[in-house]
């Protein structure tokens, strides 16, 4: 009896191991490098990004109507603590206000949006409100590493096609390479 309790015991762990290493879901954390332009010239940096919550793009169409009527601030207090993760860019932890996981046919294509805290300088010159989000855009397969795109100051606005559109300011545009998931 114990010999049979063992074999199904067995039996049922590596299952279990199969479907899990099979498709590990939108969820988890993923790592990599992020090269950013800065005033002072181009600054690589690790990037650590941890999903918890993410949605599909149908469950994101209500906020896609809000961008279309509301505007940028509007989009920005919707998700504002929205609770979906963390963005850690070198030693810097950001809280992640929107994700959005797409299923591709060899992994998951991520959208990562933060509602990003305006500095002193962009209030007083009136310069930030108009980029109020940082973006991640990245793929990253079931096997091996993905790579992506980094918009730390974007804007996010609604095309004449109804495509949602997101924009770097200065067009200063990051990416990202070597995404593996963790």
């Amino acid at each position: 009896m114990s010999r049979n309790f063992l074999l199904t015991a067995a039996s049922l762990v590596l299952a279990t191991s199969c479907v899990l290493a099979a498709d590990s879901g939108p969820t988890g954390e993923f790592t990599g490098m992020a090269t950013v332009q800065t005033d002072s010239g181009d600054r690589s940096l690790g990037v650590n990004i941890i999903v918890t919550n993410p949605m599909t793009f149908e469950q994101a169409q209500p906020l896609k109507k809000i961008l279309e009527t509301g505007g940028q601030q509007a989009l920005a207090a919707a998700i504002r603590g929205g609770g979906r993760g963390t963005l850690r860019l070198g030693a810097v932890d950001y809280p992640i206000d929107l994700v959005i996981a797409e299923k591709t046919k060899d992994g998951y294509k991520f959208f990562v949006v933060t509602a990003r805290s305006l500095k002193y300088e962009e209030t007083q010159e009136g310069t930030g409100s108009d980029h109020p989000f940082s973006i991640a855009i990245f793929d990253v397969p079931d096997f091996g590493s993905g790579d992506g795109k980094l918009m730390t100051k974007a804007s996010l606005s609604v095309d004449a096609d109804g495509h949602v559109r997101a924009d770097q300011f200065e067009n200063r545009s990051g990416v990202l390479k070597d995404v593996k998931r963790r």
